[in-house]
Protein backbone atom coordinates (compact mmCIF):
# COMPACT_ATOMS: atom_id res chain seq x y z
CA UNK A 1 0.00 0.00 0.00
CA UNK A 2 3.38 2.57 0.25
CA UNK A 3 4.58 1.70 -2.42
CA UNK A 4 0.82 2.75 -4.22
CA UNK A 5 1.15 6.12 -2.69
CA UNK A 6 4.27 6.70 -3.86
CA UNK A 7 3.12 6.84 -7.19
CA UNK A 8 0.03 8.87 -6.86
CA UNK A 9 1.73 11.62 -5.66
CA UNK A 10 4.78 12.17 -8.26
CA UNK A 11 1.76 11.62 -10.74
CA UNK A 12 -0.44 14.44 -9.05
CA UNK A 13 2.46 17.20 -8.94
CA UNK A 14 3.04 16.05 -12.53
CA UNK A 15 -0.49 17.05 -13.14
CA UNK A 16 -0.49 20.23 -11.50
CA UNK A 17 2.65 21.60 -13.35
CA UNK A 18 1.45 20.84 -16.56
CA UNK A 19 -1.85 22.55 -15.84
CA UNK A 20 0.35 25.69 -14.47
CA UNK A 21 2.61 25.70 -17.35
CA UNK A 22 -0.13 25.54 -19.75
CA UNK A 23 -2.03 28.77 -18.03
CA UNK A 24 1.41 30.14 -18.13
CA UNK A 25 1.64 29.70 -21.65
CA UNK A 26 -2.13 30.91 -22.19
CA UNK A 27 -1.99 34.15 -20.47
CA UNK A 28 1.76 34.52 -22.92
CA UNK A 29 0.22 34.18 -26.13
CA UNK A 30 -3.20 36.32 -24.71
CA UNK A 31 -0.64 39.20 -23.80
CA UNK A 32 1.48 38.92 -26.97
CA UNK A 33 -2.39 38.60 -28.96
CA UNK A 34 -3.56 41.81 -27.19
CA UNK A 35 -0.05 43.76 -27.76
CA UNK A 36 -0.15 42.99 -31.50
CA UNK A 37 -3.54 44.32 -31.63
CA UNK A 38 -2.70 47.80 -29.58
CA UNK A 39 0.76 48.15 -31.95
CA UNK A 40 -1.73 47.61 -35.56
CA UNK A 41 -4.63 49.28 -34.36
CA UNK A 42 -5.49 52.52 -37.03
CA UNK A 43 -4.87 56.05 -34.72
CA UNK A 44 -7.77 58.51 -35.45
CA UNK A 45 -6.54 61.71 -36.25
CA UNK A 46 -8.90 64.23 -35.21
CA UNK A 47 -9.16 67.38 -37.74
CA UNK A 48 -8.52 70.46 -36.81
CA UNK A 49 -11.37 73.06 -37.42
CA UNK A 50 -9.68 75.86 -40.39
CA UNK A 51 -10.61 78.83 -38.97
CA UNK A 52 -12.61 81.22 -40.52
CA UNK A 53 -12.24 85.09 -40.64
CA UNK A 54 -14.45 86.77 -38.61
CA UNK A 55 -16.86 88.94 -40.25
CA UNK A 56 -17.60 92.69 -39.74
CA UNK A 57 -20.50 94.74 -39.61
CA UNK A 58 -20.10 95.15 -43.20
CA UNK A 59 -19.48 91.77 -43.84
CA UNK A 60 -16.08 92.42 -45.05
CA UNK A 61 -13.08 90.10 -43.52
CA UNK A 62 -10.84 91.25 -40.61
CA UNK A 63 -7.37 92.11 -42.98
CA UNK A 64 -10.42 94.24 -45.35
CA UNK A 65 -11.80 96.25 -41.99
CA UNK A 66 -7.96 97.20 -41.24
CA UNK A 67 -7.38 98.54 -44.53
CA UNK A 68 -10.26 100.71 -44.62
CA UNK A 69 -9.65 102.12 -40.48
CA UNK A 70 -6.13 102.89 -42.05
CA UNK A 71 -7.47 105.82 -44.24
CA UNK A 72 -6.23 109.66 -43.74
CA UNK A 73 -7.99 110.49 -40.79
CA UNK A 74 -5.77 110.31 -37.76
CA UNK A 75 -7.00 108.24 -35.04
CA UNK A 76 -8.89 110.32 -32.09
CA UNK A 77 -9.11 113.37 -34.64
CA UNK A 78 -11.97 115.25 -33.31
CA UNK A 79 -11.96 117.35 -36.89
CA UNK A 80 -10.99 117.04 -40.01
CA UNK A 81 -10.14 119.78 -42.37
CA UNK A 82 -9.26 120.23 -46.21
CA UNK A 83 -6.91 123.09 -47.02
CA UNK A 84 -7.51 125.04 -50.39
CA UNK A 85 -5.38 127.64 -51.38
CA UNK A 86 -6.52 130.76 -53.74
CA UNK A 87 -3.87 132.26 -55.45
CA UNK A 88 -4.74 135.53 -57.19
CA UNK A 89 -1.74 136.66 -58.99
CA UNK A 90 0.18 138.21 -56.48
CA UNK A 91 3.49 140.26 -57.77
CA UNK A 92 5.68 139.86 -55.25
CA UNK A 93 5.01 136.07 -54.54
CA UNK A 94 5.46 133.30 -57.05
CA UNK A 95 3.88 130.25 -56.75
CA UNK A 96 6.54 127.82 -54.85
CA UNK A 97 7.06 130.76 -52.19
CA UNK A 98 2.99 130.51 -51.56
CA UNK A 99 2.90 126.91 -51.51
CA UNK A 100 5.56 127.02 -48.62
CA UNK A 101 3.17 128.90 -46.65
CA UNK A 102 0.07 126.66 -47.32
CA UNK A 103 2.64 124.06 -45.91
CA UNK A 104 3.12 125.70 -43.13
CA UNK A 105 -0.36 126.37 -42.58
CA UNK A 106 -1.37 122.99 -43.00
CA UNK A 107 1.60 121.24 -40.96
CA UNK A 108 0.84 123.71 -37.91
CA UNK A 109 -3.05 122.37 -38.01
CA UNK A 110 -1.77 118.63 -38.28
CA UNK A 111 0.03 119.25 -34.97
CA UNK A 112 -2.77 119.08 -33.02
CA UNK A 113 -3.60 114.98 -32.41
CA UNK A 114 -7.14 116.34 -32.23
CA UNK A 115 -7.09 117.20 -36.31
CA UNK A 116 -6.95 115.42 -39.15
CA UNK A 117 -5.55 117.36 -42.40
CA UNK A 118 -5.89 116.76 -46.19
CA UNK A 119 -4.41 119.15 -48.77
CA UNK A 120 -6.25 119.56 -51.59
CA UNK A 121 -5.81 121.23 -55.14
CA UNK A 122 -6.14 124.58 -55.27
CA UNK A 123 -9.23 127.10 -56.01
CA UNK A 124 -11.65 129.66 -55.66
CA UNK A 125 -13.96 130.47 -53.09
CA UNK A 126 -16.87 128.60 -55.08
CA UNK A 127 -14.39 125.76 -55.75
CA UNK A 128 -13.99 125.31 -51.78
CA UNK A 129 -17.66 125.43 -51.07
CA UNK A 130 -18.83 123.00 -53.94
CA UNK A 131 -15.76 121.00 -52.10
CA UNK A 132 -17.74 121.80 -48.59
CA UNK A 133 -20.81 120.43 -50.08
CA UNK A 134 -19.48 117.29 -51.03
CA UNK A 135 -17.38 116.47 -48.06
CA UNK A 136 -19.43 114.19 -45.00
CA UNK A 137 -17.51 115.69 -42.19
CA UNK A 138 -14.36 117.72 -43.31
CA UNK A 139 -14.60 121.49 -43.03
CA UNK A 140 -12.68 123.18 -46.00
CA UNK A 141 -9.92 126.18 -45.32
CA UNK A 142 -9.32 128.10 -48.17
CA UNK A 143 -6.22 129.79 -47.48
CA UNK A 144 -5.72 133.23 -49.21
CA UNK A 145 -2.60 135.34 -49.17
CA UNK A 146 -3.87 139.47 -49.50
CA UNK A 147 -2.56 142.80 -50.05
CA UNK A 148 -2.95 144.69 -47.02
CA UNK A 149 -4.21 147.69 -48.85
CA UNK A 150 -4.64 150.21 -45.59
CA UNK A 151 -0.69 149.37 -44.44
CA UNK A 152 0.76 152.23 -46.81
CA UNK A 153 4.32 151.38 -46.67
CA UNK A 154 6.24 150.49 -50.43
CA UNK A 155 3.94 149.99 -52.98
CA UNK A 156 0.62 148.34 -53.43
CA UNK A 157 1.20 144.66 -55.59
CA UNK A 158 4.89 144.78 -54.31
CA UNK A 159 5.62 144.82 -51.06
CA UNK A 160 5.45 141.62 -49.31
CA UNK A 161 5.42 143.62 -45.97
CA UNK A 162 2.20 144.30 -47.04
CA UNK A 163 0.84 140.73 -47.47
CA UNK A 164 -1.75 139.47 -44.70
CA UNK A 165 -3.43 135.52 -44.34
CA UNK A 166 -7.05 135.45 -44.97
CA UNK A 167 -8.88 132.04 -44.17
CA UNK A 168 -12.12 130.81 -45.28
CA UNK A 169 -14.19 128.14 -43.71
CA UNK A 170 -16.66 126.02 -45.36
CA UNK A 171 -19.00 123.37 -43.51
CA UNK A 172 -19.17 120.05 -44.95
CA UNK A 173 -22.32 119.04 -46.49
CA UNK A 174 -23.89 122.65 -46.53
CA UNK A 175 -20.96 124.79 -47.99
CA UNK A 176 -21.96 127.39 -45.82
CA UNK A 177 -18.87 129.82 -44.37
CA UNK A 178 -18.55 129.03 -40.95
CA UNK A 179 -16.08 131.78 -40.46
CA UNK A 180 -13.74 134.68 -42.57
CA UNK A 181 -10.70 135.55 -40.50
CA UNK A 182 -7.46 137.85 -41.33
CA UNK A 183 -4.38 137.27 -39.70
CA UNK A 184 -1.51 139.83 -40.11
CA UNK A 185 2.36 140.05 -39.94
CA UNK A 186 3.69 140.77 -36.65
CA UNK A 187 8.22 140.87 -35.74
CA UNK A 188 9.37 137.85 -36.22
CA UNK A 189 9.80 135.65 -32.79
CA UNK A 190 12.08 133.02 -32.54
CA UNK A 191 11.00 130.53 -29.53
CA UNK A 192 13.01 127.78 -27.30
CA UNK A 193 11.07 126.09 -24.43
CA UNK A 194 12.87 126.40 -21.04
CA UNK A 195 11.23 124.71 -17.85
CA UNK A 196 7.82 124.67 -20.28
CA UNK A 197 7.78 128.40 -21.14
CA UNK A 198 8.80 130.16 -24.45
CA UNK A 199 12.03 132.04 -24.11
CA UNK A 200 12.90 134.42 -27.37
CA UNK A 201 15.88 133.24 -29.10
CA UNK A 202 18.14 134.77 -32.18
CA UNK A 203 17.10 133.97 -35.13
CA UNK A 204 19.69 132.08 -37.69
CA UNK A 205 17.74 131.44 -40.58
CA UNK A 206 18.64 132.82 -43.86
CA UNK A 207 15.48 134.22 -46.09
CA UNK A 208 14.58 132.49 -48.80
CA UNK A 209 12.69 134.71 -49.68
CA UNK A 210 11.28 138.89 -49.27
CA UNK A 211 9.78 138.36 -45.22
CA UNK A 212 9.62 134.32 -45.15
CA UNK A 213 9.66 134.38 -41.31
CA UNK A 214 7.15 137.29 -40.63
CA UNK A 215 4.84 135.35 -43.62
CA UNK A 216 6.20 131.50 -42.35
CA UNK A 217 4.93 133.10 -38.32
CA UNK A 218 1.73 134.60 -39.95
CA UNK A 219 0.70 131.41 -41.39
CA UNK A 220 0.70 129.04 -38.12
CA UNK A 221 -0.99 132.11 -36.24
CA UNK A 222 -3.77 131.71 -38.92
CA UNK A 223 -3.95 128.11 -38.00
CA UNK A 224 -4.31 128.64 -34.22
CA UNK A 225 -6.64 131.34 -34.86
CA UNK A 226 -8.42 128.34 -36.94
CA UNK A 227 -7.88 125.46 -33.93
CA UNK A 228 -9.08 128.24 -31.55
CA UNK A 229 -12.31 128.65 -33.20
CA UNK A 230 -13.10 124.73 -32.49
CA UNK A 231 -11.96 125.04 -29.24
CA UNK A 232 -9.01 123.19 -29.76
CA UNK A 233 -5.81 123.71 -27.76
CA UNK A 234 -3.03 125.19 -29.77
CA UNK A 235 0.05 122.95 -29.99
CA UNK A 236 3.13 124.47 -28.24
CA UNK A 237 6.29 125.76 -30.19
Amino acid sequence: MMTGSRHARPKSLAAALAAASLAAVALALFAAGAGAQSRHAPRVMTPTPTPTPEATPEGESESVSRSHASDNKKKGALVSFVVMDYSTGLMSMNSMEIDDLVNTFASRLDESQSVAVTRADGGSRSDARKRAKDETDAYVVLFEIEEDMGAGTGTYGNDPRTLTIKTYVFAPKTGDIKFVDTTYQRPYRQTATIGGLPIPVPSRRVEQYPSQLQLEQASRDAADRVLSRFNIMTPRD
